[in-house]
């Protein structure tokens, strides 16, 4: 199975990062640019799911989000399906390191293993692997430089 595993500096406390994470309309609407969110359950419990739709370019793709496991604050699994862009699993990790945090994002195909699944969900992978980032840099170094100065 192929991953890929994208590790992070950032200068924010998890206490700063983690609710941004834990509030579902500002993780999927803000963060990661969805649309039409529907929560079922208590995110981000274990087997809640939520119902989104991303852009993708000019497209819009319709997307379910399940959390498999889930250890907060700390760590997050997720199961994330995209009917023809493939099924993936994406793990995201936020711990204390110094004055900041240490973060790892790491997705992986859950399709049967393959060449063909690892393309299937390939694009799926990097457009998550984008917003990510911009979860873990954009949204949380204004807060911490806002936080530094104080």
């Amino acid at each position: 199975m192929t991953s890929t595993k994208q590790h992070y500096r950032i200068d924010a406390s998890p206490e700063t990062i983690w609710p941004l994470v834990e509030d579902a309309r500002r993780h999927f609407t803000d963060v990661m640019g969805s649309e039409s969110l529907q929560v079922s359950g208590e995110w981000p419990r274990v087997g809640s799911v939520v119902h989104h739709q991303l852009s993708i370019g000019p497209l819009r793709k319709n997307v379910t989000t399940i959390v498999r496991h889930a250890r907060l604050p700390g760590s997050l699994r997720l199961e994330i399906r995209a009917g023809l862009l493939g099924t993936l699993g994406l793990d995201l990790e936020i711990r204390p390191w110094g004055e900041g945090s240490y973060a790892a994002v790491q997705e992986y195909p859950l399709s049967p293993s393959g060449l063909h699944s690892f393309a299937q969900s390939l694009p799926l992978m990097c457009l998550l692997s984008r917003r990510y980032h911009r979860l873990l840099f954009s949204s949380h170094e204004r807060p911490a430089r806002s936080e530094a100065r104080v």
